[in-house]
């Protein structure tokens, strides 16, 4: 039971630390508002003429398109010239304030989101977007107001709850958290990641059933969300239920192959006694990450365990080519050479 004690840190870290990601737990992008489709109801409605829509719209749309395809750098290009046509065109200097949001030019994109907010004052994911930036910045005070501002334009946007109970999260008002949470959730029943904070609001006030609840429906809905696996399948190992964790490992990898998963399944299956399954499973996190230095540890201890010492040696050299200084691997290349 050497590793016992591993996947409980594992947990403890897990329910501590998960939410605490602020760039993939807010919403920089459009939210519920996609603004292709906003711009082409605009256009079907007759709102813009031919030369407009060619000189503005085409080219905000096509820059939308590499933004997501993360090519920045081009889709930067098309926004500003869109915004040679009409300067005050607010999808386009949002979407500009997005793309140098991405590449970390955080006075260009304060800059374009505050235009975008004088032009479309009423448009709520510039406020959104801004409130984002500010959060990377650790302005958590300045974001709000401007996230209660964006959900006072679109009440009903998932997203903006959501961002709206991260912060509320972060300030530790747990109940204020969950109630925002829960209106994601009204708006948007698939959003796995409210799901998945709501069980950490849950789990902060102490009402451990709610949030083992929300988990269990979080990964009925998303049995990929690594996190949420890594959550519910440490309460079932400390609850000594190690088969309902096993399942969950064997079914979240399937869906979404994970590094941490396939390590926690690895841990999970050497306090099994499934020798070969656990080297599998080691082995497995080395092919998706071969430079996982916990991986390789794990998988050079198992080799040792087993007697592979020759597979355990190669391994362990190569994790202190890296890490000189690993006092694990070093250890065990000592137990080795006895």
């Amino acid at each position: 039971m050497k590793f016992f004690k591993y996947i409980m840190l594992l947990a403890i870290f897990s329910f501590l630390m998960a939410e605490e990601d602020p760039m993939g737990n807010m919403t920089i992008e459009y939210g519920a508002h996609d603004m292709l489709q906003k711009e082409i109801a605009y256009t079907q409605g007759n709102y813009v003429s031919i030369e407009y829509y060619e000189n503005v719209i085409i080219y905000v749309q096509d820059a939308n398109i590499l933004s997501k395809n993360g090519q920045i750098a081009e889709a930067i290009d098309k926004f500003l010239i869109a915004l040679e046509s009409d300067s005050t065109y607010v999808f386009a200097l949002n979407g500009l304030g997005n793309a140098y949001l991405k590449f970390k030019d955080w006075g260009k994109a304060e800059l374009y989101f505050q235009k975008a907010m004088k032009f479309g004052p009423t448009y709520a994911f510039s406020y959104n977007n801004l409130a984002n930036l500010y959060v990377l910045q650790g302005k958590n005070d300045e974001a709000l107001p401007l996230l209660l501002t964006a959900m006072r334009y679109d009440p009903n946007s998932a997203y903006i709850n959501y961002n709206i109970g991260n912060l509320y999260l972060k300030k530790g008002k747990f109940a204020i958290a969950q109630s925002y949470f829960k209106k994601a959730l009204k708006f948007d029943k698939s959003f796995c990641n409210a799901r998945y904070n709501l069980a950490i609001s849950n789990w902060r006030m102490k009402d451990e059933v709610s949030a083992i609840q929300e988990y269990e429906a979080l990964l009925t809905q998303c049995p990929g969300h690594s996190k949420g696996v890594l959550n519910l399948a440490a309460y079932y190992i400390e609850s000594r239920q190690m088969e309902k964790a096993l399942i969950l490992y064997k079914q979240a990898v399937v869906v979404n192959p994970d590094t941490k998963v396939y390590l926690a399944l690895g841990h999970a299956y050497h306090n099994a006694g499934y020798a070969q399954k656990e080297i599998d499973a080691y082995r497995s996190a080395l092919q998706i990450d071969s430079t996982n230095i916990d991986a390789k540890y794990y998988l050079a201890l198992s080799y040792f365990e087993q007697g592979m010492t020759f597979s355990s040696k190669n391994l362990i050299d190569d994790i202190l080519k890296t890490n000189p200084d690993h006092s694990e691997a070093l250890e065990l290349k000592k137990k080795i050479a006895l």
